[in-house]
């Protein structure tokens, strides 16, 4: 077990060599996945509600990393994933019975959580109008440039949210499966 969380500790210490050397926040993580392996290793019931308190103080500041770019999404979702299970351990909770409305949302945020505002905004006109070229996306964020514009659709076509068809000035973008 104790194994297990040194690996993770290990697997921290390395995404946050990708975090600037002059943000305090690289230390504060390093200090907070640290507290979390001492604390897991003694853990009892005294130490449980420091643990959970520190497991989402770390996660946190690992979501920030996601954000600033420093920590990719996926490095985030694998080290995200370990923490959560390591509190159900922890804390099991009771099941919460949702009805499908609330699963579709849910999951509909999730996979949105990692897109920036614009994009949430270019996926969202997408689901309306099924395509659209860079001009008519403009109408929803009159305050961008075309070229910004474009970087976004070219993340979203990375990411396989969306698909490009014609070529030139006939290029058109729509949203693929369920975006």
């Amino acid at each position: 077990m104790e194994d297990k969380f040194l690996k993770l500790t290990s697997a921290v210490y390395k995404v946050l060599e990708y975090f600037p050397e002059s943000d305090p926040l690289k230390n504060r993580a390093k200090d907070k996945a640290l507290a979390i392996m001492d604390n897991l290793v003694l853990h009892n019931e005294s130490t449980k509600q420091w643990l959970l308190e520190d497991i989402d103080l770390l996660l946190g500041y690992l979501k920030i990393g996601r954000e600033q770019g420093w920590l990719s999404p996926i490095n985030y979702l694998i080290i995200s994933n370990q923490y959560e299970n390591i509190k159900k351990e922890i804390a099991p909770r009771e099941p919460i019975l949702l009805d499908s409305a609330s699963i579709e949302k849910a999951v509909a945020d999730a996979q949105t959580s990692s897109f920036s505002d614009r994009q949430k905004k270019i996926i969202e006109f997408l689901r309306e109008k099924e395509t659209a070229q860079v001009m008519d996306m403009q109408t929803v964020l009159p305050d961008v440039t075309k070229r910004t514009i474009r970087r976004d659709l070219d993340e979203l076509l990375k990411m396989g949210k969306i698909a490009r068809q014609g070529e030139w000035n006939q290029v058109v973008y729509k949203i693929i499966g369920n975006g």
